[in-house]
């Protein structure tokens, strides 16, 4: 079968699909509770866990996910451990979309997304899709509480900040059904491709824009290009990625160890550190550039 074929099988494949799906869907036995100072991945941990059944406390979550108390920032990896100490599987994945929530609230999954915390914030929040209707998506947000409505473009608008980052976590007996709602994407490197694809497309709608060149470039480098991805990162870099950003990613300085960029790393991470002196991945790619510098 030739490609144009193929692509448009698949084109029709998926509208089929999204056209069999509900009108509105909003999961059930999904717990909010408001957070604490820099809780929402705690506060998101006990709203997953509390859908599938297990309870958990939100001072809890915070003593085993933070590395200090106090400590702003957790992971998406950090969230995804977590909840597998209670027997649920995650996947992270990027470039997600409107599609690819609705297949997967449908199927009775709710989805961790990683977003701005509000239009022209640079700070990270944690919020969970748990319901859509027509245009619209249901969310817990441990800060805007437990009914939170977002437009598509305002979902979208919120979530390009964070490169369309999503996690759903699953009993693992339900793995296949998690498999047929993301299709391809559920394999790693066909996710990283796919964002690539959308890397590609958005930096050149949006050439200005860092988060575009960042998502490229996370994508470039997790399929092994390093030195390609370090260029990328450094225009990311010089367009205005705010000093925040850093404390919650850090494969800039990833990609600019691997290609020896190690004084350009040493400069950045410097200045991170400065607004955030206890980030133990800060710290991490400061101690290997020095020691790089030092042989």
């Amino acid at each position: 079968m030739s490609r144009p074929l193929r692509l448009l099988f698949t084109a029709l494949a998926l509208s089929a699909s999204a056209a069999a799906l509900p009108a509105s869907v909003t999961l059930k036995n999904i717990r909010h509770e408001y957070q604490g100072p820099d809780n929402c991945a705690p506060v998101t941990a006990l709203t997953v866990l509390g859908y599938y059944g297990t309870s958990v406390t939100q001072a809890t979550a915070a003593a085993a996910m933070k590395d200090y108390p106090g400590d702003p920032q957790v992971s998406s990896l950090e969230l995804a451990a977590y909840l597998g100490k209670f027997g649920l599987r995650s996947v992270i994945r990027y470039a997600g979309d409107v599609e690819v929530l609705r297949e997967l609230v449908s199927r009775g999954f709710p989805v961790v997304v990683q977003q701005r915390l509000k239009s022209g914030s640079n700070v990270a929040h944690f919020r969970t899709v748990y319901g859509y209707s027509r245009g619209a998506f249901l969310l817990s947000d441990p800060l805007r509480g437990p009914a939170l409505r977002l437009s598509n473009a305002e979902m979208t608008d919120l979530w390009r900040f964070y490169n369309g980052e999503y996690l759903v976590a699953y009993p693992p007996a339900r793995e296949g059904e998690v498999q047929a709602a993301m299709g391809d994407d559920f394999n790693a490197t066909a996710n990283w491709r796919h964002a690539r694809m959308h890397g590609e497309q958005d930096v050149k709608a949006r050439p200005g824009d860092p988060y575009a060149w960042w998502g490229l470039a996370k994508a470039t480098l997790r399929l092994d290009d390093a030195a390609t991805a370090a260029q990328q990162f450094d225009r990311a870099v010089n367009l205005g990625v705010p000093t925040i950003y850093y404390l919650y990613r850090q494969e800039a300085f990833e990609a600019w160890t691997l290609a020896g960029w190690y004084t350009k790393t040493l400069q950045i991470t410097g200045r991170a550190l400065d607004a955030f002196p206890k980030s133990k991945e800060l710290l991490k790619f400061r101690e290997l550039a020095e020691g790089a510098l030092e042989e």
